[in-house]
């Protein structure tokens, strides 16, 4: 089945206005879960990316954590996923 052309512009950068590029991803549900309760997935991404450039979220560089002592990585979960997939 060909794809339609409109499809393919949609692909291009800028394409949307917002100098933005469309890709698809696989995500966790949870992950998925606590974007949608932001609102805008897409934006949700973007805002935790400028907050890690900016500082504000600690990690290693490459988006991986640092482990606090006497902290594992179950303790580090999020209130508003649980709010937002529990019902």
């Amino acid at each position: 089945m060909p794809v339609n052309p409109k499809s393919l512009e949609n692909l291009k950068p800028a394409a949307n206005r917002k100098n933005a590029v469309r890709v698809t991803l696989t995500l966790k549900p949870k992950t998925i879960a606590l974007l949608k309760a932001q609102g805008n997935m897409s934006e949700a991404v973007d805002k935790l990316i400028e907050l890690c450039c900016l500082g504000l979220v600690q990690h290693d560089g490459c988006l991986n954590p640092i482990q606090r002592s006497g902290t594992d990585e179950t303790n580090l979960q999020s209130n508003c996923v649980h709010s937002s997939t529990e019902g």
